[in-house]
């Protein structure tokens, strides 16, 4: 779990050409998906941080490591909100996770990183609170700057250690992100079964 993220505030008029834009960009990511997904990278509007149906535009989101994505993904954020007591897994929710590596060519690509404060600041974010709280707060802001050419969102994950890329789907997004390989299912994942009896996760 991160730090205080401080305190968020909703966008307001936002000057496209003042926004700082992310300079590194990591080119290989992870993907966590349900095996039964018509494609591993597929760009969804299923309501979450950055992403939802009301939203003009789906949303890609990808870790910086395969902890972090399951963490990310919506079985993990489920279980991150249940009491500790109430934390269990069975093992074929695990077996139909699949973690999936993917490359990202970020030629031509307008990235925003929310977890740069210089960066925060040229669109009037006042705290990294505003990228991490639910969809109430953060969509306002992924609409904001995808209205501003935008095509994703570095931001810090605040169920694990590592960072997330949320991509907003476009021809330009699309044709920057490729599938490198399956590597295995979440099951078979030693790192991330330590990690769910480090979180008190029961496997059932």
């Amino acid at each position: 779990m991160s730090a205080d993220a401080g305190t968020a505030n909703l966008p307001g008029a936002l000057d496209a050409d003042r926004i700082i834009r992310a300079k590194k960009v990591e080119k290989k990511w992870w993907r966590n998906a349900h095996e039964k997904a018509p494609e591993p990278l597929a760009f969804s509007n299923a309501a979450g941080r950055f992403s939802h149906p009301a939203l003009p535009f789906k949303t890609l989101y990808l870790g910086t490591d395969s902890i972090t994505c399951f963490w990310e993904s919506g079985l993990g954020r489920n279980l991150a909100l249940r009491f500790p007591g109430d934390r269990t897994i069975t093992e074929d929710d695990l077996r139909v996770r699949v973690e999936y590596t993917a490359s990202l060519d970020p030629v031509g690509l307008r990235l925003f990183d929310a977890s740069d404060s210089a960066a925060r600041r040229s669109i009037g974010a006042h705290s990294s609170a505003c990228f991490q709280a639910e969809y109430a707060t953060s969509g306002p802001w992924a609409l904001t700057l995808f209205r501003a050419g935008a095509h994703g969102i570095f931001y810090a994950s605040t169920r694990s250690d590592g960072a997330c890329l949320a991509l907003f789907e476009s021809e330009a997004t699309r044709g920057a992100i490729r599938l490198l390989k399956k590597v295995r299912r979440s099951y078979d994942n030693a790192s991330l079964l330590a990690s769910l009896f480090r979180e008190r996760v029961r496997l059932l």
